[in-house]
C-alpha cells in the first residue's frame, strides 16, 4: 500500500548533518506529541474545513442545503442571495449543545474520550430597508453570528509493552542530532535558549531521559536495550471558529435574487496534550527482577528510567476576513437554482506554546552495589513557554456552491446542494522565523502535491402534514481532499464526513416559530504517528538509515449536535 509522510511543519527535512560527523543526513522529525512549537501544514488543513449544517435549526434540519432556499439566516453565510426572499424582518437566537466521541483503533482507551458543550449556533436579525413598485421589489440587510466549525473533542489511549518497540527518546535523541546541538551547549540555563523546535529534546537530557557519548552520539541515556516500552497519550481541544455577517440581499421581479455578505472569522483553539512511556525489564524495574537493565554493551546501567511524561499546551487566536456573493433564479414557479461564490478567507492568528517533562529513575545504593536499590530520582524541567513572535497568516480555500430545490405549493420543499473548495489552494502568507522547519513556498508545494478540491452534496427535505407543523430530514457527504487516502498527516485531520440530520418547526402564530434539529456526523480521521525521528544517509552512503517510529493510529470523531432555534418576524 502506498503511503507518504507529511512532515512539512513539523519536521526536519534535507537538513545538513552534525559536522562532528562529517557526513551529510536529511532528517525527518515529528509527530503528533513531539514537535508541536508551531503550526503545520494539518493544521491549516483542519483550521480551512468548515461545515453548513450548524446555523439555525431549520438548516441544519435539512442538511445545509439552503445554496437556492431563502428567507433563513443561514443565507448570509451561504447564499446571500436568500436574504432577498424575507418579506418581513426577523430575529433568530439558535442555541445548541455538541457531544463529540472518539474511538482510537487497535488501543487501549483510558481517561477521557467524550465532550460535550454548550455553544451557539445562530443569533441574528434580517431587516427590510427597502420596498418599492418597480423592478427592485425590496432590499433587506442582515446581521449576524453563525458557528462554522467545532473543535472540541477529547481522546485517550494506551499501548501495551512490546519489546523491541521504539522510544520517543530514540526520536529525541535523533532530534538533538539533527540540530547539531551538543551536551556542552546544552548544559546549565543557557540549554533552554535554544529554538523552541528543540525543547522537548533538551528537556530529555535535562531530565536524564537522554545522553551524548564521548563520540557526540546522542542515545537513550537510562532506558535498557531490553527494555519493553509502553506508553499513552490525551488530549483534550476546545474552541470553535464562526463568522459575524453583514449581508444584503435584494429582489428583483420575484425572478432573480441577489446578494453579498462581509465575513468577519473569529476562530479560538486551545489543546492539552500529554504523552508517557513506562519501561519494564523481563517483568520488573530493572533492578529487582532476573532481567536487568543493560546498555547497548550488555552492562548493567547504574541507573534505570522508569517512566517518562511529557505535556503541551498550545493557544491560538485569529481572525479572518471574506466576501460571498451569490444569485438565485426562479424560471417557473416552484424552481429556484441558486450560486454562490465565496473568497478565500484571510486569517491572521496568534500562536502561544507551552511545554514540560518529568522522568523518574530508580538507583543503586552506592557505585559498587547495583543489584538492589534504595531511592527513586525525579526530574522535573521547568514549564518552558514561548512568548516570541508567533503571528501566522494564511488564506483558506475558495468555495463555489450550486443548488436547486423545489416547492411543491405550501406541502413540500426539496433541496439538494454540491459545493467545490480547493484545498490545494491553500496558501501561508506570512510566518515567524523558524530556525527549524519550512519556508512559505514549502507549504505552497506541499497542499500543491497531497491536497485536492473537494466535493461536497448536501440534501434535504421539509413536508409540511399541516399548516402549523414542519417536518425535516437532511444528509450531507464531505468528500476528501487529500490525493491519496492513505496519507500520514503530523497530526491527526477529519478529511471525509458524512452526516444525518432531522429536525422540525412549529409555527406559534403569525410571529413567533420554533426550530429543533438534530445532526449525526462521522469524521473518518488521517492516520498519524505519535513521534518519528528518522535519519537517511547520503545516496552515496552504503549507512543503512535509522528509523525510530511510533505505530499509525487512527482516531474516529463521531459527533452529536442538537439545536434550538426561536424566532421572531416583525
Amino acid at each position: 500500500m502506498k503511503r507518504w509522510i507529511l512532515i512539512i511543519g513539523m519536521a526536519v527535512a534535507a537538513w545538513g548533518g552534525v559536522e562532528a560527523q562529517q557526513m551529510h543526513y536529511d532528517y525527518e522529525i515529528g509527530g503528533s506529541v513531539l514537535t508541536r512549537d508551531a503550526l503545520s501544514t494539518s493544521d491549516f488543513f483542519t483550521l480551512s474545513q468548515e461545515q453548513f449544517n450548524f446555523g439555525t435549526a431549520r438548516s441544519m434540519a435539512m442538511g445545509g442545503a439552503f445554496t437556492s432556499l431563502g428567507a433563513d439566516q443561514a443565507a448570509m453565510v451561504l447564499n446571500p442571495a436568500g436574504l432577498g426572499m424575507y418579506r418581513r424582518g426577523e430575529f433568530a437566537l439558535t442555541p445548541m449543545v455538541t457531544i463529540a466521541n472518539t474511538e482510537t483503533a487497535n488501543t487501549n482507551p483510558y481517561g477521557s474520550t467524550s465532550s460535550s458543550r454548550f455553544a451557539l449556533g445562530n443569533i441574528g436579525a434580517v431587516m427590510n430597508v427597502f420596498e418599492g413598485s418597480g423592478r427592485l421589489l425590496s432590499f433587506n440587510i442582515g446581521m449576524g453570528y453563525t458557528r462554522l466549525a467545532d473543535y472540541n473533542y477529547d481522546y485517550s489511549f494506551s499501548y501495551g509493552a512490546r519489546d523491541g518497540r521504539a522510544s520517543i527518546a530514540d526520536a529525541m535523541s535523533m532530534m538533538l542530532e539533527a540540530g547539531g546541538w551538543s551536551a556542552d551547549q546544552l548544559n546549565g540555563e543557557r540549554g533552554w535558549g535554544i529554538d523552541p523546535w528543540g525543547w522537548p529534546g533538551v528537556a530529555a537530557y535535562k531530565t536524564y531521559l537522554v545522553d551524548q557519548n564521548p563520540y557526540g552520539v546522542w542515545y537513550p541515556a537510562e532506558i535498557g536495550v531490553n527494555a519493553d516500552i509502553e506508553g499513552g497519550t490525551s488530549v483534550r481541544s476546545r474552541g470553535s471558529m464562526g463568522e459575524f455577517s453583514l449581508a444584503m440581499g435584494g429582489n428583483v421581479d420575484n425572478k432573480l435574487y441577489f446578494g453579498f455578505t462581509l465575513g468577519i472569522r473569529s476562530l479560538e483553539r486551545r489543546m492539552d496534550l500529554y504523552y508517557g512511556e513506562a519501561y519494564t525489564y523481563g517483568g520488573g524495574n530493572g533492578y529487582d527482577s532476573d532481567t536487568q537493565a543493560v546498555d547497548a554493551d550488555g552492562y548493567l546501567l547504574p541507573s534505570v528510567m522508569q517512566s517518562m511524561g511529557m505535556e503541551h499546551r498550545m493557544r491560538l487566536e485569529g481572525v479572518g476576513v471574506n466576501f460571498k456573493l451569490g444569485v438565485i433564479y426562479r424560471p417557473i414557479a416552484g424552481l429556484r437554482l441558486g450560486f454562490a461564490l465565496h473568497t478565500p478567507t484571510f486569517y491572521s492568528l496568534d500562536r502561544h506554546y507551552e511545554t514540560a517533562m518529568a522522568t523518574t529513575s530508580l538507583g543503586p545504593t552506592s557505585d559498587t552495589d547495583q543489584t538492589t536499590h534504595e531511592y527513586t530520582s525525579d526530574a522535573v524541567s521547568p514549564i518552558l513557554e514561548d512568548n516570541g513572535p508567533s503571528s501566522w497568516d494564511f488564506v483558506s480555500p475558495t468555495r463555489m456552491m450550486f443548488g436547486v430545490s423545489y416547492t411543491l405549493g405550501n406541502v413540500a420543499v426539496f433541496s439538494v446542494d454540491y459545493e467545490r473548495a480547493w484545498y490545494n489552494g491553500i496558501r501561508v502568507k506570512n510566518q515567524p522565523y523558524l530556525a527549524f522547519g519550512p519556508a512559505e513556498a514549502d507549504f505552497k508545494q506541499d497542499f500543491k502535491t497531497y491536497f485536492k478540491g473537494s466535493n461536497t452534496l448536501r440534501a434535504g427535505v421539509e413536508v409540511r402534514p399541516v399548516p402549523m407543523l414542519a417536518l425535516r430530514a437532511g444528509y450531507g457527504y464531505i468528500g476528501s481532499m487529500l490525493k491519496d487516502e492513505q496519507t500520514i498527516l503530523s497530526t491527526p485531520a477529519a478529511y471525509k464526513t458524512n452526516y444525518y440530520t432531522c429536525g422540525a418547526g412549529v409555527n406559534l402564530g403569525r410571529s413567533c416559530y420554533i426550530d429543533v434539529a438534530y445532526c449525526y456526523a462521522k469524521q473518518q480521521m488521517t492516520e498519524y504517528m505519535l513521534f518519528y525521528g528518522n535519519r537517511y544517509p547520503a545516496q552515496t552512503s552504503s549507512e543503512p538509515a535509522e528509523i525510530y517510529e511510533s505505530d499509525c493510529y487512527t482516531t474516529e470523531l463521531t459527533r452529536h449536535n442538537i439545536a434550538l432555534t426561536f424566532g421572531v418576524r416583525f
